[in-house]
C-alpha cells in the first residue's frame, strides 16, 4: 500500500502531457464551462451520506420528477454527499464496495441526463463515530491517513470513467483538525495527487480546515495544480443559521426566534423569549456586530480579495440556514443576501440542502414542493 504513495512525481508528468488534450485545456486553469456549470446547485443529502448504510437506487431517494423540477427552477448541478462507510471495506481495503459503487455511478449517470453537473463530495468518513468532526482520524491516525489517501486513488479511477467536464472530485468535507490545522494542507496536497494520478482530466475541488471556513481558506497555499476549484462554506453568524440545531454548540442550539438582520433593537424581543443568562448575552453581541447584507457581503470579499491575489476560482458550495426553527421571513433574507453577495462576485453555489431540515422544497405526499420564499430568495425560475 505504501509504495502507491511514493509513485515519482516524473510518472505523473509525463502522463498528463501524453494526455494532451488535458494539458492545452487547463494550461491556464480550470475551464470556463466547467466553472460555470457551478453556478447554482443543491445538495442531496441523506443519499449516500446519513442512510444508516442501506444506500438504495437514486430512484428510491430522489424520484426524476425532482429532477425535473431543479431543472426547471434553473439549478446547473448538485453535489452529492457519500459517507466513507458506504464505499470502503476495512475487511477488504484493497478494493471498493462494488455494489454501493455501482449505485453511486449509475445514480450520477442518470443526474447528467437532466444537463445536471455532480460533485462527488466525501462527506464523512464514518459518521455514527465522528459526528460532525467529519474527518475524523484523519491527520491524526497515520495510518488511517494512508488508507484514506489510497481509498481515494481507488476511488477516483473508478469515477474517471464519467465525464471528467459533468463530474468534480471533491476530496474531504469541512475537514476539522482543531488545534492541528497546519495538518491539512500537505495532507491535503496528498491526497489530490493521489486523485490526479488515477483521475487525470477531473477538476478536483480543495478547502480549508476548521469546517471548511473562509478564514482557513485565506491561509491556504494554492496547489501547483491548475485544474483545481477552492471551496468555502458560509453559515455565518452560526448564532443565527443554526438556532434550534440539536448539533450545533451551546448556546445556538438552545436559541429560537433570533432575528436577520441584527442591531441592538432588533434583537429586544429574543432577549426576552430566550432565558438563560448565556442565551441572553450571546443575543445581545449578535445585535450589537449588526449582521446585515453589507457585513456578508464585507465576509465574502475577503475570499475574493484571497482567489483575486492567487489567481485561482473559489465556489461556495454550502450555504443555509435550519429551517425547522429559524423564523421563514428571516431565513429567506438571510439566504438571499448569500446568494446576492456569491453572485456579485461571480461565485459559483451549493445551497444545503434539497428537501431535509435546511430544504428548498417541501414534500406532500412525497412530492417535491418547493419553497416560494426561498425559491424567490435564491433567484431562481418561480413559474
Amino acid at each position: 500500500m505504501i509504495s502507491y504513495f511514493k509513485r515519482s512525481v516524473s510518472i505523473f508528468i509525463m502522463m498528463t502531457f501524453c494526455l494532451s488534450g488535458t494539458v492545452l485545456l487547463y494550461a491556464e486553469g480550470v475551464n470556463k464551462v466547467r466553472i460555470e456549470r457551478l453556478a447554482k446547485g443543491v445538495n442531496l443529502s441523506y443519499w449516500m451520506w446519513l442512510n444508516n448504510g442501506e444506500p438504495t437506487e437514486l430512484e428510491k431517494r430522489f424520484p426524476d420528477s425532482d429532477f425535473e423540477l431543479m431543472t426547471k427552477l434553473g439549478l446547473t448541478h448538485v453535489r452529492i454527499p457519500v459517507e466513507m462507510a458506504n464505499l470502503y471495506d476495512p475487511q477488504q481495503p484493497e478494493s471498493l464496495n462494488q455494489k454501493n459503487l455501482s449505485l453511486l455511478a449509475e445514480g450520477i449517470e442518470k443526474i447528467l441526463t437532466y444537463k445536471l453537473a455532480v460533485i462527488v463530495d466525501l462527506h464523512s468518513i464514518f459518521f455514527q463515530d465522528g459526528g460532525v468532526d467529519f474527518s475524523g482520524p484523519l491527520g491524526k491516525d497515520e495510518s488511517f491517513t494512508e488508507t484514506f489517501t489510497y481509498f481515494w486513488g481507488n476511488l477516483a479511477k473508478y469515477l474517471s470513467r464519467l465525464n471528467p467536464d459533468w463530474v468534480y472530485l471533491e476530496p474531504m468535507n469541512e475537514p476539522v483538525l482543531i488545534g492541528q490545522e497546519e495538518k491539512w494542507p500537505p495532507l491535503q496536497k496528498t491526497i489530490i495527487r493521489a486523485i490526479r494520478e488515477n483521475a487525470p482530466q477531473h477538476t478536483i475541488l480543495a478547502t480549508g480546515a476548521q469546517w471548511s471556513n473562509p478564514e482557513t481558506l485565506l491561509k491556504l497555499q494554492p496547489l501547483d495544480d491548475p485544474n483545481v476549484l477552492y471551496n468555502f462554506h458560509f453559515y455565518e453568524p452560526h448564532i443565527f443559521t443554526h438556532q434550534g440545531a440539536d448539533w450545533a454548540p451551546e448556546p445556538a442550539k438552545y436559541l429560537h426566534d433570533i432575528p436577520y438582520p441584527s442591531s441592538p433593537e432588533s434583537i429586544q424581543q429574543a432577549i426576552e423569549l430566550n432565558n438563560t443568562d448565556e442565551a441572553k448575552k450571546a443575543i445581545q453581541s449578535y445585535g450589537e456586530e449588526r449582521w446585515n447584507a453589507k457585513k456578508i457581503e464585507s465576509k465574502i470579499a475577503g475570499v475574493v480579495a484571497w482567489a483575486n491575489k492567487n489567481n485561482v476560482t473559489v465556489i461556495c458550495n454550502e450555504f443555509g440556514a435550519y429551517r425547522d426553527v429559524c423564523p421563514p421571513q428571516f431565513r429567506s433574507l438571510w439566504i438571499h443576501d448569500v446568494r446576492v453577495a456569491l453572485e456579485k462576485h461571480s461565485i459559483g453555489w451549493s445551497m444545503w440542502d434539497f428537501d431535509k431540515d435546511f430544504g428548498m422544497i417541501n414534500r406532500e405526499n412525497g412530492t417535491a414542493i418547493p419553497d416560494p420564499l426561498i425559491v424567490k430568495a435564491l433567484g431562481l425560475n418561480n413559474n
